[in-house]
């Protein structure tokens, strides 16, 4: 197989790759707190520096996982267990086998038991890495995620980031996870945090961006698909030739 093929094809599966993260996108355009994922093309350097074939300079992988943490805009609710966080951080929650999770959805319930909750059922963790438990949805929340009980007492609902963001990996619908290595290695309270009560962060998805970047995608991939078949077609006229020498 020719170079100019092996290229056109690479072209094409990159392609195919981009496809799917921009149908993710497009999927999860109305999920609470989605952050859309981007990917990157890069040339096969590390491969054709350690080969003789210069055709490996013309390959190119599309590298997937990139999360655009950009802000998304602030929805107003009214309803008091809902927190949109207007800044960096995640929320912390755990599932029901107790392992940790990181979102941004705050479109959060209170369970019949008066555990907070994300709309998935997963349990909202304080500071103190517990469950926040309510007596009631009817409680004030303040900028730094103090929450007021009826006692008079107050449980925090804490926001975290990581000092090195590469170690947060995309679960899907919103939920991001951690090693529990990293976890223990990067994992920092934000600071500063800003929270707005009676509020959701919608996604950051920008619906005719990533209908362009399809169009684009598309029309790549079909001119790839031309290249292909233009190879495909030159390679048989070079056997005919050959078989007629």
């Amino acid at each position: 197989m020719s170079s100019g093929k092996y290229s056109a094809l690479s072209g094409a599966l990159s392609r195919l790759k981009m496809m799917d993260s921009i149908s993710d996108n497009l999927a999860n355009s109305k999920t609470v707190g989605f952050k859309k994922s981007q990917a990157a093309f890069e040339a096969r350097l590390s491969e054709a520096m350690g080969s003789r074939d210069n055709g490996l300079f013309s390959l190119t992988d599309l590298k997937e996982g990139f999360t655009d943490q950009s802000q998304g805009p602030l929805i107003r609710t009214d309803v008091a267990t809902h927190v949109a966080i207007n800044g960096e951080g995640y929320f912390k929650v755990q599932d029901e086998n107790g392992q940790p999770y990181y979102t941004r959805q705050g479109n959060f319930k209170v369970d019949e038991s008066g555990a907070l909750t994300t709309s998935l059922g997963m349990k909202v963790l304080g500071d103190g890495g517990q469950p926040i438990v309510l007596s009631s949805a009817d409680v004030s929340i303040d900028e730094q995620g103090n929450i007021l009980l009826e006692d008079g007492g107050t449980v925090k609902l804490a926001l975290f980031r990581f000092s090195d963001e590469s170690v947060v990996v995309r679960k899907g619908g919103g939920l991001f996870t951690v090693s529990a290595e990293d976890i223990k290695a990067f994992e920092r309270p934000v600071p500063e945090p800003k929270l707005v009560q009676g509020q959701i962060e919608d996604s950051n998805v920008n619906m005719m961006q990533e209908m362009a970047r399809m169009m684009e995608a598309t029309r790549v991939f079909e001119a790839c698909q031309k290249a292909i078949k233009n190879y495909s077609t030159l390679d048989s006229k070079a056997v005919e030739l050959g078989r007629l020498g």
